[in-house]
């Protein structure tokens, strides 16, 4: 299902603004993320092809994945530390998280599983670019608007625009987060 009304969302992110309109037109979800002050936005697209128009050079490990989604943190593409995204290879596993270098190095990638003794829970394992783990159980939790610490506007202007709004968070960041989806 793609997110029809992107426009509605425009003036957050000059990266997202500045995608073509038929790459807005890809776009099946737009996750926005407030960490320490700064916006940044994630853009997912259910295509590779897509993905590469964005992005140019698309490392091994998401163009191998088995996946339904793609996605890219298009802020991260001018700080030299690439973040990619694709749906878990496990049932348990909802989502893989990929940090590279300016130079397309693996230097961190992410499991975010599913918290079996509570449904609004992520736990997130971060490993090295060399599969050593650094640490295990981060929480991320799904919730109500309060998560939201970001510009205050933006999640009345997705549900404006007949968008779907999750509200979620990590629980020892100061890091946020809005999925924003088609109804």
């Amino acid at each position: 299902m793609r997110v029809v009304n992107v426009d509605a969302l425009a003036g957050y992110s000059a990266a997202l603004d500045a995608l073509t309109a038929r790459q807005r037109a890809a776009l099946v979800e737009i996750v926005f993320c407030y960490r320490l002050g700064g916006l940044s936005v994630t853009a997912v697209f259910n295509d590779v092809g897509t993905l590469r128009e964005v992005v140019g050079y698309v490392p091994d490990e998401i163009t191998s994945a088995v996946t339904r989604r793609y996605g890219v943190d298009l802020e991260s593409l001018v700080d030299g530390h690439a973040r990619f995204y694709v749906d878990g290879d496990e049932p348990e596993t909802v989502l893989l998280g990929f940090t590279y270098s300016a130079v397309g190095q693996l230097e961190e990638w992410k499991r975010y599983r599913r918290d079996p003794d509570c449904k609004q829970r992520l736990l997130i394992d971060r490993f090295d670019g060399a599969g050593a783990e650094k640490s295990t159980g981060e929480v991320e939790r799904a919730g109500g608007s309060d998560l939201w610490k970001g510009p205050l506007d933006l999640p009345n202007k997705a549900y404006q625009a007949g968008l779907q709004v999750i509200f979620l968070a990590k629980e020892e960041k100061d890091q946020c987060y809005l999925r924003i989806l088609q109804k």
